[in-house]
C-alpha cells in the first residue's frame, strides 16, 4: 500500500479492508540535547480531511530536517488509535484526546454546513440540523417558509471519520445508522454530491468549503445559529460547529515523532497552520497572522 506521498508504508496488522505488511519505522536518532543532525522517520495514521494540512506541514519539517521522513498512512477505514496502541504507529491524527495515551490539540478545525447553490436557504439552527440528520425533519418545507415540499437529500460522511463523530456528538446524535443517506468518504465527493442534487445537505471541512465557494463551486455555507462560518469565528469559538485536531501520541514514538509535534506546536508551526492550505485554526501564539484562502493571495 502507498501513502498519500508516494512512500511505501506497511503495517504489522492487517487494518480492516487494507491488506498490510509489518515495517520498520524507528531508526537510529541522535540523543537529547545531541548537536547531531536530526534523522529518522515518523509513521502518521489517520482518516479525517486535515489530511492536507498535515501533509503541508510535514513537508514543512523536513525541509528543516533533511534526514528525516515523515511517512503515511491515511485510510478512510484506517484505525488511527488502535494502530498507535499496537505500536504499529508513532501519532494518531483524530479528533479528541485519549485518556491513557499522550494526547495534544494541535488546531481546530470547523465545520461548514453546505447545500446547493440553488437551493434558497442561507441559514440553519442547531435543532433543525439535529432534526434533519435525526430523520425528524424530511422536507425542505419544514425548515424553512419558502421551501419547497421536496425531500431533503441527506448526504453523510463514513461512520468512522473524526468529522462525522464530533458533527453527530454536536447535534446530540448518538446512532449513526439513524437516518438514511448517501454516504461519502472525501470532500470533494461531497462537492460533487452537493452539486447534483438541489435538495442535498452536507458538511465538510471549512477550510476546502471557502476555498470551493471561491472556486466557482454551486455550494452555499450555511450560517449556523446566526453565525458565519468563516475563519476567524472558527478562532475565536464563535462559530459551533469546530472540531478539535489532536495528536495521540504513541508513549514510544521516535525522536522524529517527537520532534514534529514540537514544529507543529511551535510559533513557526502554528503560523503555517493559519496561512496555509488547511483551513485548521489555533491560537497558541501570540503573533498577528492574516488569514488567507486555501492558497494564499
Amino acid at each position: 500500500m502507498k501513502n498519500t506521498r508516494g512512500k511505501t508504508i506497511l503495517l504489522k496488522k492487517p487494518l480492516p479492508l487494507v491488506s498490510l505488511l509489518s515495517a520498520l519505522f524507528l531508526v537510529g536518532l541522535p540523543a537529547t540535547g545531541s548537536t547531531e543532525e536530526l534523522t529518522g522517520s515518523a509513521l502518521i495514521v489517520g482518516n479525517g480531511p486535515e489530511r492536507y494540512a498535515i501533509e503541508a506541514l510535514a513537508k514543512n519539517f523536513e525541509a528543516l530536517h533533511p534526514k528525516t521522513s515523515i511517512d503515511f498512512f491515511w485510510h478512510q477505514n484506517a484505525r488511527p488509535v488502535e494502530e498507535v496502541r499496537e505500536n504499529n504507529a508513532d501519532i494518531a491524527i483524530t479528533g479528541r484526546k485519549e485518556k491513557d495515551l499522550p494526547s495534544t490539540t494541535v488546531a481546530w478545525d470547523g465545520i461548514a454546513v453546505v447545500t446547493n447553490f440553488s437551493n434558497s436557504i442561507e441559514e440553519i439552527t442547531r435543532e433543525e440540523l439535529a432534526n434533519i440528520f435525526s430523520g425528524k425533519i424530511k422536507f425542505w418545507s419544514q425548515v424553512y417558509e419558502e421551501g419547497p415540499e421536496t425531500r431533503i437529500s441527506l448526504i453523510h460522511r463514513a461512520w468512522n471519520q473524526n468529522i462525522r463523530q464530533p458533527f453527530e456528538k454536536f447535534l446530540g446524535l448518538e446512532n449513526h445508522k439513524r437516518a438514511r443517506a448517501k454516504v461519502v468518504e472525501k470532500e470533494n465527493e461531497t462537492f460533487k454530491a452537493i452539486n447534483g442534487d438541489i435538495y442535498s445537505i452536507s458538511y465538510v471541512s471549512m477550510g476546502p468549503a471557502l476555498q470551493a465557494r471561491k472556486d466557482g463551486y454551486g455550494v452555499t455555507l450555511l450560517f449556523v445559529d446566526d453565525i458565519e462560518p468563516e475563519y476567524q469565528t472558527v478562532l475565536d469559538g464563535t462559530y459551533p460547529l469546530r472540531r478539535p485536531v489532536v495528536f495521540v501520541m504513541n508513549p514510544n514514538a521516535s525522536p522524529v515523532a517527537q520532534a514534529f509535534l514540537e514544529y507543529v506546536l511551535s510559533p513557526q508551526g502554528q503560523r503555517a497552520i493559519k496561512i496555509g492550505a488547511s483551513g485548521l485554526f489555533q491560537d497558541k501564539t501570540s503573533s498577528v497572522i492574516k488569514y488567507y484562502p486555501l492558497n494564499g493571495e
